[in-house]
């Protein structure tokens, strides 16, 4: 009997793979290039740079991105073991994003869902990239109620797009948020959703914490709320870092753990730790 070994991370990120679109660089031939966008796998990269054990549940597709992409994060130091390869497909892709930020995404909706290895479990569990496709959001739902019986923080980290999300019902969304412990949403989150920070919270546990960014950094629970100006609105500039608000949220909590009513300094280290990714 093969019984796979059980592995025990600081965090699990799980979610799909997001590409940015580059623009041509001077000199640069006039192409346009493919590199790795914001969610659970450039999140998963960024806390593995700062020493935090992290293992990573998504797909690749066998094609030569895809398995460049799975080189490079091994490479990175994220585990591996949840990222399985699927067969290569052709579908078409869409670009979300206005001004330099490209996001690309395919259209299919029968791609495989993501699977956290049942042998795995975490301080930090991030589902990144919620979808109105029942299959990947039955995936998510099943991985944070294993997480919570596990004893995990479940992030859930909503990076909706707008070619998935166009004319869905949101209400999609609400298996997988009832099972979170902190939900992070920005302003385009809720654009592209058509809700509002009070009709997210509707759908929470109440003693969850909502986390969202406009300019501000703002997060209620029950410890009250907190508000803190991020660096773009400072007119700050990120070099490297990929989605630093997901990734201050996710080495805080497992340097901290779930914060009780009274705990708003972990808040206020979370939110303030971005300026720190966004000097260095």
């Amino acid at each position: 009997m093969n019984i796979a070994r059980k592995r025990h991370f600081d965090v699990i990120c799980a979610g799909e793979v997001l590409w940015n679109l580059a623009a041509p660089s001077a000199g640069g031939g006039g192409k346009l290039r493919f590199i790795p966008g914001d969610g659970a796998v450039t999140v998963a990269m960024a806390i593995a740079r700062a020493g935090i054990r992290v293992g990573l549940a998504t797909v690749v597709e066998d094609d030569t991105p895809g398995r460049a992409m799975f080189d490079r994060i091994a490479a990175s130091g994220v585990d591996v073991g949840g990222v399985a390869v699927a067969p290569a497909r052709a579908s078409l892709v869409f670009v979300d994003g206005t001004g330099a930020a490209r996001e690309v995404g395919a259209s299919a909706d029968d791609g495989q869902p993501i699977a956290v290895p049942p042998s795995w479990s975490s301080r930090v569990l991030l589902l990144s990239g919620l979808s109105p496709v029942v299959s990947h959001e039955a995936a998510l739902c099943k991985a944070a109620r294993a997480g919570r019986r596990a004893g995990a923080i479940v992030v859930v980290d909503v990076r909706a797009r707008w070619h998935l999300w166009a004319g869905r019902d949101t209400r999609a969304i609400r298996s997988v948020v009832r099972e979170a412990d902190v939900v992070s949403c920005r302003a385009e989150d809720f654009a592209i959703l058509g809700l509002d920070a009070s009709a997210l919270r509707a759908q929470m546990r109440k003693d969850a914490v909502l986390v969202t960014s406009n300019g501000v950094c703002w997060a209620s629970g029950p410890f009250g709320e907190i508000a803190r100006k991020t660096p773009a609105a400072l007119g700050l500039s990120a070099t490297s870092v990929e989605d630093p608000l997901t990734v201050s949220i996710c080495t805080e909590l497992v340097r901290a753990g779930l914060p009780g009513d009274d705990r708003l300094d972990v808040w206020e280290r979370a939110i303030d730790r971005i300026r720190a990714l966004y000097d260095r």
